[in-house]
């Protein structure tokens, strides 16, 4: 029983890996396109997911 889990733990370290290097990859190998989808996270991340035009939805009850 403890094997099973072992190799569960195995695969999910080599999954955490292989995405690392992909993230790397993709920061080496497209910088403009890395950072413009970092900063679009970022500034979703600092507005807050549910982030409603509260001027739009105001002007459709007048």
């Amino acid at each position: 029983m403890l094997d099973q889990n072992t190799d569960r733990t195995y695969w999910m370290i080599g999954a955490v890996v292989v995405v690392a290097i992909l993230i790397g990859a993709a920061k080496v190998a497209f910088p403009k396109l890395f950072n413009d989808v970092i900063a679009k996270f970022t500034s979703v991340l600092t507005a807050g997911f549910a982030h409603f035009p509260f001027d739009s939805l105001m002007s459709f009850f007048q």
